[in-house]
This record gives C-alpha cells, sequence and structure tokens, in this order.
C-alpha cells in the first residue's frame, strides 16, 4: 500500500539558526513546495482523473489482500478527522483506532486460536480490541534512530489504523473479509488501489485492476481520489507548520533501547493539530 514520506527531516539541513528557530530550511522548502502542490492540485479536472480511472479499470474483488500483512505493506494513514469519525461509530478510544505511524519494520506473528477476531459484546461489528495483544510487536529503534530525541522518545509523523499481532488490519473479518468499518472506512481504503503523487495518478498492485468500470463509478471515484488528495496535502503542511525540530543524540537512542527492552516504547506523535504523547 503506498504511503509517502511524511518526516519533515533531513539530515544536516538548514543552518544552526534555522534549528534554533525550530524550523530548517528543508522543512521551509517543504512547506512552500506544499503550499503550491496543494493550490495546483484544487485545480485538477475531475473529468479527466475519471477517464484516466474507466481507461485503467478496475473493481473489488474482495479479498481482503490489501489489508493483510502478508501481502505486503498494509498500513493506513488516518488524519485526526477520520479518527475521530472512527471513534464517533465504534465507541472505541483513541489508540483503540489508531497507533503512530512508523516504519513497517514489525514482524508479523501468528495469534492465538480465538485471538485474531473476537468480538465484543456489546457490538456485532467491533473487534474486542486490547492493546497489548492487538498491536504487532515493535523490534527495533534502529530505523528510527534520527526520529528518537535525548530522552528516548520516538517521534512519529502521523497516525495509522490500529493492526494485529499478525499486521492484518483489527477492523478486518477473518473469514469474511469484510471491514467492520466500511461506512466510515479511511480515505485511503475507499480509494485504493489508487493514490495522487506529485500531481500524477498511480496505482498500487491489486487484482481488481483492469476490470471494468461504468463511467458513473468511475466519476466518482475520481472526486473521492481528488478530496483525499487534497484532505492529505492539507494535513501535512498543517503538521509541517507545527513541527519544531529536536536534537538527536546515542543518548536518547540508548534510552530508547533500553525502555524496547523493557516492552515499552514512548512516542511522540506529530499531526495537523499539533503533539500526542503516548506510551505503546
Amino acid at each position: 500500500m503506498y504511503l509517502q514520506d511524511r518526516s519533515p527531516y533531513m539530515e544536516n539541513s538548514g543552518s544552526s539558526n534555522d534549528r534554533n528557530s525550530g524550523k530548517t530550511e528543508y522543512q521551509l522548502t517543504l512547506i512552500d513546495a506544499l503550499k503550491k502542490e496543494i493550490e495546483i492540485a484544487r485545480r485538477l479536472d475531475p473529468e479527466k482523473l475519471a477517464a484516466e480511472i474507466k481507461k485503467t479499470g478496475f473493481s473489488c474483488q474482495n479479498c481482503g489482500k490489501c489489508c493483510k500483512r502478508a501481502f505486503g505493506d498494509n498500513r493506513v494513514v488516518l488524519t485526526p478527522q477520520e479518527i475521530e469519525k472512527i471513534q464517533k461509530y465504534t465507541d472505541l478510544s483513541k489508540l483503540e483506532v489508531a497507533g503512530p505511524l512508523i516504519p513497517d519494520i514489525s514482524c508479523p506473528e501468528e495469534a492465538g486460536e480465538g485471538e485474531e477476531d473476537r468480538v465484543a459484546e456489546n457490538s456485532s461489528i467491533m473487534p474486542e480490541i486490547d492493546e497489548k495483544k492487538t498491536s504487532e510487536p515493535f523490534r527495533t529503534p534502529e530505523l528510527l534512530k534520527e526520529d528518537i530525541d535525548p530522552d528516548g522518545n520516538i517521534h512519529a509523523y502521523g497516525w495509522m489504523l490500529r493492526r494485529k499481532r499478525n499486521g492484518d488490519c483489527v477492523f478486518l473479518e477473518k473469514d469474511t473479509n469484510r471491514c467492520r468499518i466500511y461506512p466510515v472506512r479511511p480515505m485511503l481504503c475507499s480509494t485504493y488501489p489508487f493514490y495522487i503523487e506529485g500531481l500524477k495518478l498511480y496505482t498500487c498492485e491489486c487484482e481488481g485492476l483492469g476490470v471494468h468500470i461504468s463511467a458513473e463509478e468511475s466519476r466518482k471515484l475520481a472526486g473521492s481520489l481528488l478530496s483525499r488528495y487534497v484532505s492529505e496535502l492539507e494535513d501535512t503542511l498543517a503538521m509541517y507548520e507545527k513541527y519544531e525540530d529536536f536534537e538527536r543524540t546515542e543518548k536518547g537512542h540508548e534510552i530508547a533501547k533500553n525502555n524496547l527492552e523493557k516492552g515499552t516504547c514512548i512516542y511522540i506523535v506529530h499531526d495537523s493539530r499539533g503533539i500526542t504523547k503516548i506510551i505503546d
């Protein structure tokens, strides 16, 4: 599943004055580029996009592969607004719905019998969620070294949909491949396998590609895709504008490793509304 790199950090970017002000030259460049891209994105022709979609062809095969870790990176990025919609629909807490957006470096585990698809007593559509048992295990902070501050907090740049210990989406029904939150599913899910990057249409690997799609469905999908594209750009821009850089030290990396050995990860999640500190 396609995910853009949302990190506003690049090593050795900007001057010391930039860093002292909380923004590096690289971050300021990203902000300027995003503003320009948003302007152009708002003027994209939905009819042309719909024509491209119709030419490509698509029909969901209900295979559930896009929701399963065994078939590739199935992380689903969420905006704060999407998290709230899912919370309202499910009556779950924020951290039961979403977790920090981190690199897909976990190793999926086989869940115990009955664990993968348990259903809460008060709802016929919801899995029984235990964060420690449901979230996939996080193995190492090595690839996140540049995202760790001196206190050992791991900085994440956004949220993603929770996954089971085997890496599958927590809202996927095991036997039917049905989505338990289908009416409020994230924009990424409702527009899959299409995405827009750099003002161009792309597709992810999917068995449903190449299948006939009607002109009406193409227009509907094009509209949703454009809304998603602009929304994601605006959300990323707001995050970058609020983001302040931090120092990276070897001490912080060691603290994070020690925390992990104790079974704890402390995250600072940056999003369009600010920061959230969580212990996962």
